[in-house]
């Protein structure tokens, strides 16, 4: 698992709050991912909770075959790589110490369990090996210091100041990755051998961007963001995960730049007039990786 912050460059997109399709899923909808992923007696205390929010997370957005599935670099054929760098940079809420510590591991095992079923890969390929990388990376996450949580992924509230960055930050899960593909590989080898190939590529560097400014049209309203994951999450636990303080949501100052949180975002913003629009937002940076301006609007998109 690569710690290192690498961000997609894309424009930021607004989706219609109105639209049902883009509202966050419900208790229950969560509730029913239970079936596929049951829990595990070695499973730290709340991490089921972080599990199940993680899945639906990744079924919101899950990558194109065609990104994921690549003519091999050596020996013919195709492959596919269990390392995905879009996925870095991740950030959570501190106020959560489940999340912050288990949320990084909790997305990468549900991505590759979802990415490895679509691509048709049976089961008895993958399935104890990624048990096995599952455990071994919790266990990780468990002695974890403070510092090296915030580092891997703390969310940053609007005018806090970054988290510690560690002296020669070593990742005592390096090498893991590698060992989970060569596990998979065996069995594929022996079960699935007309499917790609599951190698460790890897390679991600590190992405930058410039900070968030948020505005209203109209002016005047109050925005609150919290993290997609961390709603979700949030959901599980919660009877009205849109209560601002049962879920710690984030106010943003409109018209100020702010530290740069990119990702999915649940927002809800309500005006001086009593309206109030909530729905879903991605926020990406832009190519020049100068600011980026997010506009709410209370009518239309």
């Amino acid at each position: 698992m690569r710690l290192g912050a690498s961000v997609i460059l894309v424009a930021a997109a607004a989706f219609p709050s109105a639209a049902l399709a883009q509202t966050p899923p419900d208790a229950a909808a969560l509730k029913a991912i239970e079936a596929a992923i049951p829990a595990r007696d070695w499973y730290p205390a709340g991490y089921y909770d972080v599990r199940i929010a993680a899945e639906a997370q990744i079924a919101e957005a899950p990558r194109a075959r065609k990104t994921i599935v690549f003519d091999c670099f050596e020996g013919g054929g195709q492959c596919y790589d269990v390392i995905d760098c879009t996925a870095e940079g991740v950030q959570f809420n501190p106020d959560d110490p489940v999340l912050s510590r288990y949320g990084r591991t909790a997305l990468e095992i549900s991505r590759l369990r979802s990415e490895l079923a679509r691509l048709g890969y049976p089961e008895a390929v993958y399935a104890r090996p990624l048990a096995d990388y599952e455990r071994k990376l919790l266990a990780i996450d468990a002695e974890r210091s403070e510092a090296d949580v915030k580092l891997a992924g703390g969310f940053i509230p609007p005018g806090d100041q970054a988290p510690p960055v560690a002296d020669d930050f070593e990742d005592p899960a390096a090498g893991l990755d590698a060992e989970l593909a060569a596990a998979i590989e065996a069995n594929r080898l022996r079960l699935a051998p007309s499917l790609p190939r599951v190698i460790v590529e890897g390679g991600c560097g590190a992405g930058e961007g410039g900070p968030i400014i948020v505005r209203t049209v109209p002016a005047g309203g109050e925005v609150l963001l919290i993290n997609a994951f961390a709603f979700k999450v949030c959901t599980r636990r919660q009877p009205d995960p849109w209560d601002r303080f049962a879920c710690k949501w984030n106010e943003w100052e409109t018209g100020v730049a702010k530290t740069k949180p990119y990702g999915r975002f649940v927002y809800q913003v309500k005006w001086p007039d009593g309206v109030v629009r909530k729905g879903t937002r991605e926020i990406a940076p832009n190519m020049e990786e100068t600011s980026v301006t997010v506009t709410f609007r209370k009518v239309g998109s």
